[in-house]
């Protein structure tokens, strides 16, 4: 799992700058706790994608490492805010972990190999 350090990394920077984003532009203070739950999260579903499908050869690459995976995650992410039965703090943790785990789909799509369209 060569790469699934950085995508962990990556992951982790991707939740904790959404979490301070988000707190800029609500203007809500940081919670410096908030912030490192975040970041953790951030750090877990950034490598969830090879997690779920292990980069064991070049073409490991299938459902939830697709395109078609990246839309429902999007997708998932824009109608967040209409969930009444979730908190905003839940909310913010959600979008956070999403934001990780789209960071992963992006920077994959950018190799060679790509991001198969749907499995």
């Amino acid at each position: 799992m060569p790469l699934t350090k950085l995508h962990t990394i990556i992951g982790a920077v991707a939740g904790a700058s959404y979490y301070l984003i988000d707190r800029g532009i609500s203007e809500k203070p940081v919670e410096p706790e908030a912030l490192g739950a975040c970041f953790m999260l951030g750090g877990l579903c950034g490598a969830l994608p090879d997690v779920l499908e292990p980069p064991l050869h070049r073409r490991h690459r299938s459902f939830f490492h697709s395109f078609t995976t990246f839309g429902a995650a999007a997708y998932t992410f824009s109608r967040i805010d209409s969930l009444e039965e979730l908190t905003e703090e839940q909310k913010t943790m959600l979008k956070a972990a999403l934001t990780a785990y789209l960071s992963h789909l992006l920077l994959d799509s950018r190799t060679p190999v790509g991001l198969p369209l749907i499995v």
